[in-house]
């Protein structure tokens, strides 16, 4: 059987024997992958560095009964920058929590592929706000995986929103004021940072600085995801800064 040559981004790794570890691959067009590196802990392997998360380069699969095995590894980036700053560190950790629990196995997902690939490289290499650059991942990899909330209509009745209305995360979406709901309140900003910053890309995610809306969005929009996906709260990075500003 020929070998599978693939991009991919390395989202988690363990050790499996006293030299060898196991990975967790996201693919473009295979989803996740988990492969055996063998010998990657050896000082001198090749794939000593390819096995790290945050990893992506193109990668040479051998597949050996029911698991696939890593061969070659050309690395084409490795975020060391992230790994300098712990901030960054946190976020980007959990943005790999969000493709281990989010993306299926062997679906293709080229285009979350691309997105994440570029959004590591924003957290890499901007002077962005972590929190910021969380939230706008948040929201791209819900709108790809299919799961954005309903924000541009009530999730109760369906009549468009265009005034008062509040975000119920367990229900999906916005409700209006004439819905009744004990959920969080929305402003009009907040709802609209929602509706449309899964659309933007992220070199253009720098105009929200200074929107005073945006914190808002971000917390309500962590509800929906922790409703969603069930991370681990240990793994969340923080929506503010320990000084309270928001993002920093």
């Amino acid at each position: 059987m020929p070998p599978l040559v693939t991009p991919a981004l390395v989202i988690r790794r363990a050790d499996y024997s006293d030299y060898d570890r196991m990975v967790t691959l996201f693919t473009p067009e295979h989803g996740r992958l988990d492969a055996v590196a063998r010998g990657c802990r050896r000082p001198k392997s090749p794939l000593v560095n390819a096995v790290e998360p945050f990893v992506s380069g193109e990668y040479q699969l051998f597949r050996r009964g029911d698991r696939f095995s890593i061969e070659q590894c050309q690395l084409r980036e490795s975020c060391f920058n992230l790994r300098e700053d712990y901030s960054r560190l946190v976020a980007g950790v959990y943005w790999l929590k969000l493709i281990d629990a989010g993306v299926p196995r062997d679906v293709p997902a080229p285009e979350l592929y691309r997105t994440t690939l570029e959004a590591l490289a924003h957290l890499s290499y901007s002077d962005l706000p972590p929190a910021m650059l969380t939230m706008a991942y948040e929201m791209h990899f819900m709108a790809l995986s299919g799961y954005s909330p309903r924000v541009d209509a009530c999730v109760r009745c369906g009549r468009a929103i265009d005034g008062p209305a509040r975000f119920d995360a367990r229900l999906g979406g916005a409700v209006c004021a004439s819905c009744p709901s004990g959920a969080p309140k929305i402003s009009e900003g907040a709802r609209r940072i929602l509706l449309k910053l899964p659309r933007t890309r992220f070199g253009s995610v720098e105009k929200l600085l200074g929107h005073p809306d945006w914190p808002e969005a971000a917390r309500l929009f962590r509800l929906y995801i922790q409703d969603r996906m069930q991370i681990p709260p240990k793994f969340l990075p923080p929506l503010v800064s320990a000084d309270g500003d928001p993002g920093k």
